[in-house]
């Protein structure tokens, strides 16, 4: 949350709005060094960031109109920008609002570069190779959990959320909810007001439990990490 040195002072609006310049400034430094090296055409280059905003004193940064902050399971924590280049192989100016898990880099990045996965554990990601070059408008996954920490807080398939725990509005108090919270992200995007119980979305109890149960069972047969 500290800019450097050289950028302290630079726009006159605080520190965030300074950081923000300097990564502006820096990513632009490391796109021009690509291009200046001749290698434009065959490097993938992706923007993007771990979590949304810190949601602490004096962090700034604005998310609206998503609810929450790092540390929580709203969609101001899930949401960060995503951008990716490769001239040729992934179309200019395509926007989408589809589903897309950062793991899911891994097994794309191994398709795109034609080397393989490997066999010997569990792989939760999606390739979303064809995906991203614009081969199908459809991400590959439809789905994901929700962690914080080790604490599983629920899941998100299609538009739809489950949360089985939820956050203080005032701290980062745990919640165990006695009936889980369903959200519709198209109708409530804020996440403000779960969908009441015995209505005619009930139906998507189930496969929102069928994502969370899914991924229970992967747990289980997991042999876990390969020794080195």
């Amino acid at each position: 949350m500290d800019p450097h040195p050289d950028f302290y002072g630079s726009t006159g609006n605080g520190n965030f709005a300074e950081v923000l310049a300097q990564t502006d400034a820096y990513v632009g430094e490391l796109l021009d060094t690509i291009d200046e090296l001749g290698l434009k055409e065959n490097t993938i280059f992706i923007f993007t960031s771990d979590n949304g905003r810190e949601g602490v004193p004096r962090s700034f940064g604005f998310t609206r109109p998503w609810r929450g902050s790092m540390f929580s399971p709203y969609e101001s924590s899930l949401r960060v920008p995503f951008l990716i280049r490769w001239p040729g192989k992934i179309p200019k100016l395509r926007v989408s609002n589809e589903l897309v898990h950062q793991i899911d880099l891994f097994p794309t990045l191994v398709s795109l570069i034609g080397a393989d996965m490997p066999t010997d554990r569990i792989i939760d990601a999606t390739d979303q190779s064809n995906f991203l070059q614009g081969k199908t408008n459809k991400s590959a996954r439809e789905s994901l959990v929700i962690y914080i920490g080790n604490e599983l807080f629920g899941a998100k398939w299609r538009n739809w959320k489950i949360l089985i725990k939820e956050m203080d509005d005032d701290g980062y108090g745990i919640k165990n909810m006695a009936y889980p919270s369903v959200y519709n992200l198209i109708v409530d995007p804020k996440e403000e007001v779960p969908e009441l119980n015995y209505l005619n979305d009930t139906w998507v109890d189930f496969p929102l439990y069928q994502v969370i149960d899914d991924h229970l069972a992967s747990i289980g047969d997991d042999p876990g990490t390969p020794e080195p």
